[in-house]
């Protein structure tokens, strides 16, 4: 046996993963400067496209995330708070409260949900008019489908995930402490004044960053594997796959990379 050959896969591995984040990487920004070129230029067309994205990424989405955030705040907020004063202050259960259920549990939640409900059909959608040749029919006629086709899907998932993760976070939070107090004790409303005293800019400028990047993975990499598809119909659903499951990875690893970096602030 070749005692190299693991260590082959792992490089092998490294080179592939550091050459798709990078692809991924250059992709997205494209998307980005091409959407912001176009509405710099009052391209009414993207604009018009952004919109509609927004609506089916996040408007659509919110009965959804209304009941999982109601759910999360029944159920671990107020879980948190009889075990929390049991065991710490209420500053310390203040804190646990922002930390485990408003800055993971919300934008994670968001994000993954997104993913399942907006990423695969973006990636479904793209990947059908790729694999049936309209994409080349359309750049023949000049179209730039990074333009029009990329960049408000990517745009209006990344909006739709900060507006979906800071509702989620109001839900789950204060609506979790409402029912909390009106099912449990009422003590538990005085949680109310003390997260609003908690408030922090530098974290919410962060939460609002982490859910901004989570928006662009998930519709960046839902794009980005769907003008892979090629001439077979299987390709498709391969493809989609493939986005679900590496747009998921990239939010964990990213949001493992937040948590570091609110740890050293707090």
């Amino acid at each position: 046996m070749d005692l190299a050959t693991p260590f082959g896969w792992v490089g092998r591995g490294t080179v592939r993963a550091g050459l798709y984040l990078l692809d991924l990487t250059v992709f997205v920004a494209g998307a980005v400067r091409a959407g912001i070129g176009s509405f710099e230029f009052g391209n009414q067309a993207t604009r018009r496209a952004l919109i509609t994205q927004v609506i089916f990424t996040g408007v659509d989405a919110l009965p959804v995330i209304t009941l999982l955030a109601l759910a999360i705040g029944v159920s671990i907020t107020a879980q948190i708070l009889s075990l929390g004063e049991a065991l710490g202050s209420t500053n310390d259960v203040t804190r646990l409260l922002i930390s485990v259920v408003g800055m993971e549990l919300g934008s994670l939640l968001t994000a993954i949900l997104l993913i399942g409900r907006s990423g695969s059909a973006i990636a479904v959608d793209l990947g059908n008019m790729k694999l049936h040749h309209e994409v080349e029919g359309l750049e023949l006629l000049g179209v730039d489908i990074v333009r029009f086709f990329v960049a408000p899907r990517v745009l209006g998932a990344a909006v739709a995930q900060v507006v979906l993760a800071g509702y989620f976070y109001v839900i789950a939070l204060f609506g979790g402490i409402l029912l909390s107090g009106l099912l449990f004790s009422r003590h538990y409303f005085t949680y109310l004044q003390t997260l609003a005293i908690h408030f922090d800019a530098g974290l919410t400028a962060m939460y609002a960053l982490k859910n901004l990047l989570f928006g662009l993975i998930v519709a960046g990499t839902a794009c980005f594997h769907a003008l892979r598809v090629g001439v077979s119909p299987t390709e498709v659903p391969q493809q989609t796959q493939r986005a679900i499951v590496n747009g998921i990875v990239l939010v964990f690893v990213i949001d493992g990379l937040f948590a570091l970096a609110r740890g050293v602030m707090w």
